[in-house]
Formats: structure tokens, sequence, C-alpha cells
């Protein structure tokens, strides 16, 4: 196997496996060993990168994973004489777990995970931090970009949110009556924003992360398996990442270079998932209760639903954003109003409505490079040069940054 195989292989991996075997290993020891849970994990894929560098794949990587995780912690509690509360015996099956373990079982002990990161103990923010740490194991500094924080202070807020989980938490199960509603909103908030890192990557050379969007999706789909869970809400938000997934294959040329929607080539949007993501709204309307994911959904659904880019409907697109923006005032839901209005409306009025948000979010990239785009439009050239190079600068993801550099090559001289 290549490196740069062997290095995508870890990573779907990781992304896949990660939470999998984080949510065993913490269900059959102890939320009290969670630090240890995760680099007994984190140990287990050095050790794959290393050995699978020159030795093949075992035919179940899983369950190698699994083994060598488990065998690691069991190391350690040993080192550490930290063997209350686990018996003897786990150790003696320790090999065959994963192999035992049906897909339900493991679907089962993921659920219960998903819950204990947002165990009511926690505030909000740390329920979110935690979530995207132990299900998705993202970095200290994706999880700083996504929620917009200061690292360090992430950094600080994951290890509170760790200290809880491990002296809070206690047994993992999935909450019942009211308890999993209030639970259940804070679940869908963490879906949501891992799918948005998968959508944009924060830095690396993709643009995507594919797998961390369809983790998402996997994630929201096993709430399913939860009947109190399968709620207008939770079916709208798995609409709305069906839709956007479903234009993964055209957001970039074959070299990796980003194509903006107009440039899509949409034979190659997946039919299947928007299938799937009409599927899901209409069961999403079947429940009287309305909800911000269905707006998302619907937006999402106007662009799937166009053949051409000049088909698309921005008109209806706007009226949607203007609901949405009233019950979702976030600098995000603003910017994409705005966009969608320079579309209907025109540059010029798009500009007014953008300096109106400017206290929110300048010196944000995002809102550097549509400013940098809309003063193109009306072709105030200098404007628009001057956002473009501070957007640039800003820029971690590499394929966005060449994005922008070869726009900036277009423009100057203009």
């Amino acid at each position: 196997m290549s490196e740069i195989s062997l290095t995508r292989t870890l990573d779907h991996l990781f992304r896949h496996e990660y939470s999998k075997l984080v949510a065993l290993l913490t269900n059959r020891y102890s939320a009290a060993m969670i630090d240890l849970i995760e680099d007994a994990v984190q140990e287990a894929l050095y050790k794959a990168a290393k050995m699978w560098s020159y030795k093949p794949m075992p035919d179940n990587p899983s369950a190698w994973l699994y083994r060598v995780a488990s065998n690691q912690l069991i190391d350690q509690l040993r080192r550490e004489k930290k063997s209350v509360g686990w018996e003897e015996t786990k150790e003696e099956k320790t090999e065959d777990v994963m192999l035992e373990l049906d897909e339900d079982s493991i679907n089962d002990e993921q659920l219960k995970m998903i819950f204990a990161c947002c165990h009511p103990s926690m505030k909000a923010q740390e329920q979110l931090m935690l979530s995207l740490k132990l299900l998705c194991g993202l970095s200290v500094k994706e999880i700083a970009r996504a929620l917009l924080k200061n690292e360090e202070a992430t950094k600080k807020a994951i290890t509170r949110a760790k200290h809880k989980f491990k002296t809070e938490v206690g047994e993992l199960k999935v909450p019942s009556g009211e308890a999993i509603k209030e639970s259940l909103n804070a679940v869908m908030q963490v879906i949501y924003l891992l799918f948005n890192e998968g959508y944009k990557a924060t830095e690396g050379e993709k643009l995507m992360k594919n797998d961390i969007s369809e983790e998402a999706i996997r994630l929201a789909i096993l709430l399913l398996n939860e009947e109190s869970c399968n709620t207008g809400e939770l079916n709208a938000l798995i609409s709305m990442m069906l839709f956007k997934a479903a234009r993964f294959p055209a957001r970039t040329d074959k070299d990796g270079n980003l194509l903006t929607l107009e440039h899509q080539d949409r034979s190659l949007w997946r039919a299947d998932y928007i299938q799937w993501g009409w599927n899901f709204l209409q069961r999403s309307s079947q429940f009287p209760k309305r909800s911000i994911y269905q707006l998302e959904a619907a937006i999402a659904s106007y662009y799937s639903n166009a053949k051409t880019y000049e088909d698309t409907n921005w008109t209806q697109i706007l009226r949607l954003y203007d609901v949405l923006v009233i019950h979702k005032p976030s600098p995000v839901v603003k910017m994409s109003r705005i966009v969608v209005l320079s579309k209907v409306e025109g540059a010029e009025a798009a500009i007014k409505h953008l300096e109106e948000i400017e206290p929110e979010v300048e010196g944000k990239q995002s809102f550097e490079a549509l400013r940098a785009d809309l003063y193109a439009q009306v072709e105030n050239w200098d404007k628009a040069r001057f956002h473009l190079s501070i957007a640039i600068r800003q820029a971690q993801n590499i394929a966005e940054r060449r994005f922008l550099e070869e726009k900036l090559l277009k423009w100057i001289g203009k």
C-alpha cells in the first residue's frame, strides 16, 4: 500500500471507527476512564500506521484496532493500578468482543455514548465540544474553528467537560421521557456542526472532509433507532444534510480545485441522496411542529431541484431565507441570505445589507471573501482586490486558499 493510500485509509478508519471504539470501551469499562480510553484508541491507530506500512492490513481492521486498544488500556490500568471497576474476565474476552457484537449492539452502545456526551450536567457549549471530541475525533483546533472560539479557551473548556463526563455521567444509557427531548436538541446541534465541518473543512489540503459529513448523517440516522427521537426536526436535519451531501462529487475538479455552484457538473450529483432527502423532508412535514431545520432543508431542496444553475429559483430561496434569518439570526445565515439577495436584487443592494452586519463579522474570512465578490460585481476592483487579499491571508484550508489566489490573479489589472 502506498503512503498516500495508507494515509487515506487510516484517516477513513479514524473517522469511522474512532467513535465506535471509544463507545465500546467506555461502555465496557467506565466513563471515569475516558482519558485512558482515548489514549488507547489513538495508540492503536498509531500502531496500525506503523505496522500496516510494511504488512498487509488485517481482514477485519476494526476488530484488530479494538483488540489493540483494549489491550493497551488494560496495560495502562495495570501500570497505574487502577483496576478497580473492571473484572479480570474482561481481559480474557477482549480478543473476541468485537467479533461477538452484532451491528445492533454496536449501534446501541454508540447511541448511549451520544447522549452521554450531552449529559444535562454540562453546559450546552461543553456538550458540543465534548461530542465533537469523543464522537468524531476532531482536534482541539478543528473544534475551536468550528465554534469560532479561541483555541486555548477551547482546550480548557474540553478539559472541564471531560471532568464532568468522568464524574457525573456514570452508567451510559439512553434517557427516557422528557429528558430525551431535552438531550435530543443538543445532539442535533452537535450533528449539525459536525456536518458543516466536513462540508467545508477548517484546515488541510482538501476543501471537504466527506467522511466527517457522512459520519454526521450516519449518527443522525442512528438516532432514529430510538422511537422517541423520531421527530420532525431530526427528519428535516437528515434531509438537509442529504441534499447538501448529494453535491459533494461535483464541488471540486479532478485536481481538488474548488468549483462554485454555477460551474459544477450536475450529472455528478448523487440522485439517490437527493431522493432520500425528499423522503426525509416529506416525513418531517408529517409532524405538526415546524423547525429551523425544515427551513434549511427546504432551501437545500431548491438548490438540488434546479436542473441548471440558471433554473435556480433565487426568489423562493430568498423568501425562505427571510423567514430563517428571523428565527436564526446568525452571521452565517445573514451572509448566506445576502448572497441570494445579490442574485435577486443585484450586488449594490447586497453591499448595503452587508454593511449592516459588518460589526458582527468584520475580519472573518467568509465575510471578506463575500465582500470582495460583491465589489467585483460592481467593478470596484480596488476594494475587491483589497478584501480578497485579507480573505487569502486568513484561509487555512489549502484548496480554498488556492481558489481565492487564482481569483485574485484574474482580477489583477482590472
